[in-house]
C-alpha cells in the first residue's frame, strides 16, 4: 500500500534560536569546541577528549550560563551521570575489591589459610586482558581457586566500573576552563 503524501497531515511547528559556540584551545594540543543554547539549556561538546552533549531545560538558575557557571562544573560526576556511561573496566580498583573479599572471607572463617592464600594468588597474577572484563570474569567463572572459597564467585567477584578516561578527563580538566570562560562573560566572580 502506497501512501499518497499530498494527503498527509503536513501540520507542524518550529522554533529557531540561536546558540552560542566556544572554540577552546590549551597546552599544544587541547582543543574543544562547545555549543551552547540558552533557550533550551542545550550543551554540545567535541573535543579531543571526545563527544558529550545533554540538556537541561529545567536547571533552576537564572540562565543556563549561570547554571553551568556555578553548577555544573563543581560536580564532575553529576556532568559525567548525564554525559557518559560506567563502562570503562577498573582493573586497579577490581583487584582492591577482591582482595578485600578475600580477607572477610577468611576472617569469616569461610575458608582454610591456604585457600584463602591460593585465591589471593590467584587474583594478584591475573592479568587484565586488555582491559576486558568479560574475560576477567570468565577467569573468575573458571577459577578453581575462588570456587573453593565460595560458592558463587560471579556473584562475589564482580568487576568495578568507572566513566570513561576520556570522559572523566574532560569533566575535570575541559570543563572548569569553560566554566570560568562564562563566569567572565557573564561577571561572576570565580566562586569554585
Amino acid at each position: 500500500m502506497f501512501v499518497d503524501l499530498e494527503q498527509v497531515n503536513r501540520e507542524y511547528s518550529f522554533k529557531k534560536s540561536t546558540s552560542e559556540r566556544y572554540d577552546i584551545r590549551w597546552g599544544k594540543y587541547g582543543w574543544a569546541v562547545i555549543t551552547i543554547d540558552e533557550n533550551g539549556g542545550m550543551f554540545n561538546a567535541q573535543s579531543d577528549y571526545g563527544n558529550y552533549a545533554y540538556s537541561w531545560p529545567n536547571h533552576g538558575r537564572k540562565s543556563f550560563k549561570h547554571f553551568i557557571s556555578l553548577d555544573l562544573a563543581k560536580d564532575p560526576t553529576y556532568f559525567l551521570g548525564k554525559v557518559s556511561r560506567e563502562t570503562h573496566f577498573d582493573y586497579e580498583r577490581t583487584i582492591k575489591k577482591w582482595k578485600r573479599e578475600i580477607i572477610q572471607i577468611r576472617r569469616n572463617k569461610e575458608c582454610t589459610k591456604e585457600q584463602a592464600g591460593e585465591a589471593w594468588d590467584f587474583i594478584t597474577y591475573l592479568d587484565d586482558y586488555s582491559g576486558s572484563s568479560h574475560a576477567i570474569q570468565m577467569k573468575v567463572y573458571e577459577s578453581h581457586e575462588l570456587s573453593a572459597i565460595c560458592e558463587e564467585p560471579n556473584y562475589v567477584f564482580g568487576v568495578e566500573l568507572d566513566y570513561p578516561p576520556d570522559a572523566k578527563n574532560f569533566a575535570k580538566e575541559v570543563l572548569p576552563i569553560f566554566a570560568e570562560i562564562i563566569r567572565q562573560e557573564i561577571g561572576i566572580k570565580n566562586e569554585m
